[in-house]
This record gives C-alpha cells, structure tokens and sequence, in this order.
C-alpha cells in the first residue's frame, strides 16, 4: 500500500543544492508532528530531506520536525510507502533547514561515492 504522495523523492531532492550527494546512515531520530511524536530510523541524508523507516505509516503531506543530538530539521512528508519490514518515509527539508554533514553527523554515516573505484 502507498499513501498518495504530494512532492518530489529522495532522487529528486538529490538533484538540488550544491552538494547533491546523498549518504547511507542508520541513526534514530524523533519526528514531531501534529502534536504526536515518533521515533524512526534515518537510513539516507542529503542536504534537501532524508528517507527514514517507520514501524507506522503516517500521512504524506504532513509538516514534521526532526529532532537529534540538539538539531532541528523542519521539512514535509512527501511520501509513504509500505514495505515488508514497515514504512519508508520521505522527507523534503524546509530551505530554511538544510542538512550538511558539519551541522549533524549520523551514525554509520557513509557516502557511497566512496565505495566506486
């Protein structure tokens, strides 16, 4: 099941900026929406969203903040697609709240780029 999606994906959003890359991760994070919150997995950043694994699905669309280690990311929920461990989430980071690596550094944090030879 896919819940409808409003926005771009994680390979959209990679393509903007001036630092495109995305990069592998695993580091826990609390979303905050809606006056609920939730602990999920960050599995890929890049300076314009994330993608993150959900036990639960949550609606796309949605305005969310991303709270770790003491750093905010404000952003959208651009889609939710059900998977057979859980929920992928897309996330589109506001302009106002880019990601780089010297702002927050996640766990595992790894740069596929670096495994091509």
């Amino acid at each position: 099941m896919t819940i409808p999606a409003i926005s771009a994906t994680m390979a959209g959003m990679a393509g903007s900026g001036t630092d495109s890359r995305r990069y592998l991760c695993s580091h826990l994070v609390t979303l905050f929406f809606g006056g609920q919150s939730r602990v999920v997995n960050l599995e890929e950043i890049c300076r314009t969203g994330a993608r993150l694994e959900s036990e639960d699905p949550m609606p796309a669309g949605v305005a969310v903040e991303m709270r770790t280690q003491g750093v905010r990311f404000h952003g959208t929920v651009t889609e939710v697609e059900e998977h057979d461990l859980g929920w992928r989430i897309e996330l589109e980071f506001s302009p106002l709240t880019p990601w780089s690596v010297d702002h927050f550094r996640p766990r595992h944090l790894l740069d596929p780029a670096s495994l091509e030879g």
